[in-house]
């Protein structure tokens, strides 16, 4: 351990008075040790910084007794979390990750059994300098790896000495990583404190006051609060759209975040029961009953992240459990991002004909625009930036929505309760003097007859319906009770959307090999097959398993003449074929085809349109 000891010593070494100055007795260039030229030649320091810092720690009139990551921290920003991992790198210390599985770490429980066999002044010390021992050494039961953040501190190897083992080896682990470790083990530690856990006794519909009971105790002694709220952040920085909470057991409840359109799992809680995560999560909602865990509930919640207000949609649903030992429920938290400026027609990713017609529809007086897709396909995203377009000071425009997705400046948004249902708040806006509205979603015959009555009568209105195809909307308004010449007047386009996920532009790579068969039956014509460059996802730092964002596909049904005589005459039975042959005539485009020319130009994969869309 000697030989570690000196370690510190060595980042801090000075040079002699006589090395410091020149043969005359003027100041010489500096000499920087070892680990400032690590630094430099990493580039995390500027070599202007490591010659100053050189400079001062060497000047013999200057007493700083800091050390160079503290000098470089707190002078010059430099991260202490990163020159911490450059110095366990330089003199190799081990660095530990806290997500990788290891079957010789130590429980929660043996780490407190430790701790508490220090002497009083030591556990301070331990706490202070952050250090704590973590695994068993394999192939050496006399043997213990200890980790910090802080691996060349001198007092961590006093903290260290002191376990009840022979030997030790000091490893380093982020500040982040030993922080979520120190939570665990504080945990453990209060849940002891607390006495039993009731992890065994099984609650019954009677005992609910016990069970309340409990729970307020695991909520008030462990960190479910400060760990809910950090989800909620990390959620909106990522990008995320939605957070699920997922119990998988009483004490094992999984955080999951859908990010660009797939779940991955962020977190495991595994250190509290499942309903004190929920209810934690519910008491953020002051339009949830904490107490209620038999029946559906439905809240809202906001929160301000890096300074920009953002509001969460939050659905709870009682789920079945193998388990006999709780009342367990899954939330499904939406995130709702005021629309940003930056998005317009111009960025959602229309192609050429697209944004032609859907720019044509819009600037008309009146008639519908109807947006079709999927939950989460980019309908609402994509009906804000059409209304932003449109609206104007002179013009009343009015939304109706349930939920509100978005807060859209200079639009009046009707609020609903159960004072004021979706279908009476229709009939109201017909009262409203509105010039242009936006109805969220026609559920039904009511909903349908009123909207197409809004664009029959000299208002421009925008609609979503969930159908698979442009050309099945017309299908299904017809199916809902709507007469066929009313829908062939209302309408001006429909356009279903899709989201496919694009290729991260730094790390994505050519396929050397592509097999123009597949790409053939995916629908490219042999030529374009043959001379398509195919791309594939690597991952990096930058983006999510290779990709990175997602970018709309769009196929959209222009209402020509023709079209509205086709629908006029269609009597009792509308053909979905024949419109859609008779919107390809006119230059539509499927979903499968707009795919085909982002992965032509090397935006997506193959394999994520076909997943994605059908063939024509």
């Amino acid at each position: 351990m000697d030989e570690a000891l000196s370690k510190d010593d060595a980042i801090e070494r000075q040079m002699s008075p006589q090395e410091f100055f020149s043969g005359n007795g003027v100041p010489a260039r500096p000499v920087l040790t070892s680990f400032l030229e690590h630094l430099v030649r990493s580039k995390i320091v500027p070599e202007e910084i490591a010659f100053q810092v050189a400079s001062a720690k060497q000047n013999q009139a200057v007493k700083d007794k800091r050390k160079l990551v503290e000098i470089l921290a707190e002078e010059h920003g430099i991260s202490r979390d990163q020159l911490n991992c450059e110095v366990a790198k330089f003199y190799s210390f081990r660095v530990i990750d806290l997500g990788e599985r290891s079957a010789r770490r130590l429980l929660p429980v043996a780490v407190n059994k430790i701790l508490a066999n220090l002497p009083e002044g030591l556990q301070e010390t331990a706490h202070n300098h952050k250090v704590l021992p973590y695994e068993l050494s394999e192939g050496h039961a006399d043997k213990i790896l200890v980790v910090t953040p802080n691996p060349s501190n001198r007092e961590v190897y006093d903290v260290a000495r002191m376990f009840p083992f022979k030997k030790f080896e000091i490893c380093f682990m982020s500040e982040k990583d030993w922080s979520e470790l120190w939570r665990q083990v504080t945990m453990e530690k209060q849940m002891t404190l607390g006495g039993t856990t009731s992890e065994e006794k099984i609650f019954t519909e009677e005992d609910d006051a016990e069970l309340d009971t409990v729970l307020e105790r695991e909520i008030n002694r462990g960190q479910l609060v400060s760990m809910i709220e950090n989800i909620l952040t990390d959620a909106v920085r990522v990008g995320a759209s939605d957070i699920h909470v997922i119990p998988r057991g009483v004490r094992r409840t999984e955080i999951q975040f859908r990010i660009d359109g797939r779940l991955r799992l962020w977190y495991t809680v595994e250190d509290a029961r499942a309903e004190a995560v929920v209810a934690v999560v519910k008491g953020r909602c002051s339009s949830l009953d904490r107490f209620e865990r038999m029946a559906a509930q439905d809240g809202s919640a906001q929160k301000v992240v890096d300074n920009q207000p953002i509001r969460f949609r939050i659905s709870i649903i009682p789920v079945v459990s193998k388990e006999l030992s709780g009342k367990l429920e899954s939330v499904v938290i939406r995130i709702l991002r005021d629309a940003d400026a930056s998005v317009s027609l111009a960025t959602i990713g229309f192609d050429t004909y697209s944004l032609q017609v859907f720019k044509e529809a819009i600037s008309k007086p009146h008639g519908m625009v109807i947006l079709t897709g999927p939950t989460g396909s980019g309908k609402s995203t994509t009906l804000v930036a059409a209304l932003r377009s449109v609206m104007k000071a002179t013009l009343n425009t009015i939304t109706v929505e349930d939920p509100v997705e978005y807060i859209i400046e200079g639009a009046r948004q009707v609020k609903l309760s159960h004072k004021l249902d979706f279908d009476n708040a229709m009939r109201a806006i017909l009262r409203h003097d509105p010039d242009i509205v936006m109805v969220g979603e026609m559920r039904d015959k009511i909903t349908a007859d009123i909207a197409i009555k809004l664009a029959n009568t000299g208002h421009l209105t925008f609609s979503t319906l969930h159908t698979n195809d442009a050309a099945s909307a017309v299908s299904r308004l017809f199916k809902m009770g709507v007469e066929p010449f009313l829908i062939a007047q209302a309408l001006n386009i429909v356009v279903a959307q899709r989201l496919v996920r694009t290729l991260c532009e730094r790390c994505k790579e050519r396929v050397p090999t592509v097999n123009q068969q597949v790409l053939i039956r995916a629908g490219m014509t042999p030529g374009d097959a043959a001379s398509t460059k195919l791309f594939r996802p690597v991952g990096c730092l930058n983006c999510t398993d290779g990709f990175k964002g997602r970018r709309a596909i769009q196929e959209s049904l222009y209402f020509t003449p023709e079209l509205r005589t086709l629908i006029e005459d269609s009597a009792e039975r509308i053909n979905t074929e024949t419109i859609r042959a008779s919107g390809m005539r006119h230059g539509m485009q499927s979903l499968r085809r707009s795919g085909l020319d982002l992965v032509k130009k090397g935006i997506t994969t193959i394999e994520e349109i076909v997943s994605n869309t059908t063939n024509d």
